[in-house]
């Protein structure tokens, strides 16, 4: 069988497709690669306010779990204006 020559014209076309095809994919791959670096310091950052979140939610719990000490509390209330149940509290609203 004989071979048949291809035209040096499409011949160029299809080099010149094929440059263009294999720069496309090339540039494609680093575009993605420069997406990926970008979405794991995204993650990274993300993932520290997890943690810091996490620390946080673990302080309050410890907070809320605590036993409360009424006298102190009642102390804080005193001292902010407020009194216990039942009982009456009298402001002083002349100049003295």
């Amino acid at each position: 069988m004989r071979r048949k020559k291809m035209n040096p014209i499409v011949r160029g076309l299809l080099v010149v497709a094929g440059i263009y095809i294999a720069g496309n994919m090339v540039a494609t791959c680093v575009k993605l690669q420069v997406q990926i670096q970008e979405k794991k310091a995204e993650l990274s950052d993300v993932q520290q306010k997890i943690s810091a979140q996490a620390v946080m939610n673990e302080q309050l719990n410890d907070i809320l779990n605590a036993e409360v000490d009424s006298e102190y509390v009642e102390s804080v209330a005193r001292d902010l204006g407020y009194g216990s149940v039942g009982e009456l509290v009298y402001e002083n609203i002349t100049d003295e």
